[in-house]
């Protein structure tokens, strides 16, 4: 009840506090906005042109109304850590970060094309069983590439995956978090949601297939007409049966799938 209460304030709060750039407009006086490209929980992210290079570029702003809480100014400078440090064509590299008047922001690569949520529902693409199987594949070697330095992206979803000539990337980090040290509980959680969040992807484009001819709602399961081999792996993603211990047995799965569907 409280929450319903406060939530008119919040949003009113945010709405007054958190600056949105106009196109035109610069930010630190180089970085000219072009477009706003999303906003998150924490975070606004605008397409520029960085006026002394010359190129275009994405810029990521801390809301102002965020700033004061150390929660979210820890996982905006995390986020800008790992992306500073991975090495990965699928990433998006993030360069510098700095403060103004304004708050606190960081510079990165600008993922060309379409996100697949926008790449469906504008095309009206549908992916096959094998053409499915594929474009995960592409997600999961993204996704298998963190794992190896432990680092789990914690937020796979079809928005955050952009497709430029039928190649996936991946993008938004902020929820996702690397571990050192033993083994914990907490990383073998974060794990099984990026496998989960895999599957939801390929259970995702497997139904772009699929035409309703009933008001029932039944479970996939017998919705979609899939192989056996697919069926199993959807099964093991959502943990239904099983479920993988490493996303590189994942794409060894998804590519035994893919091949008997050739």
């Amino acid at each position: 009840m409280l929450y319903q209460v406060f939530r008119p304030f919040r949003l009113l709060h945010r709405f007054l506090v958190d600056k949105k750039y106009p196109q035109g407009a610069y930010i630190a006086e180089r970085y000219r906005v072009i477009r706003k490209l999303g906003s998150g929980s924490y975070g606004t992210t605008y397409l520029c042109v960085d006026s002394i290079q010359q190129k275009t570029c994405t810029v990521k702003q801390l809301r102002r109304s965020r700033q004061g809480r150390k929660k979210y100014f820890r996982m905006f400078q995390q986020e800008y850590k790992l992306l500073s440090e991975l090495k990965h064509p699928s990433i998006p590299s993030a360069s510098s970060f700095f403060h103004t008047d304004d708050g606190y922001f960081f510079v990165m690569d600008f993922v060309s094309g379409e996100n697949l949520e926008q790449h469906i529902f504008d095309t009206k693409k549908q992916y096959y069983e094998k053409e499915a199987l594929a474009l995960t594949i592409d997600v999961a070697q993204v996704v298998d590439y963190l794992h190896t330095r432990r680092i789990y992206h914690g937020d796979i979803r079809i928005p955050n995956v952009m497709l430029a000539a039928g190649h996936a990337s991946l993008i938004d980090f902020g929820l996702a978090k690397q571990f050192s040290g033993p083994k914990s509980l907490e990383e073998q959680s974060r794990l099984e949601q990026d496998l989960f969040d895999l599957g939801d992807i390929l259970l995702y484009l497997l139904y772009t297939t699929f035409e309703k001819t009933t008001k029932k709602a039944l479970p996939w399961t017998e919705e979609l007409t899939l192989s056996p081999a697919c069926k199993h792996v959807l099964e093991r993603l959502l943990g239904i049966q099983e479920p993988f211990p490493s996303v590189s047995e994942t794409i060894d799965a998804l590519r035994k799938t893919k091949e008997a569907a050739d």
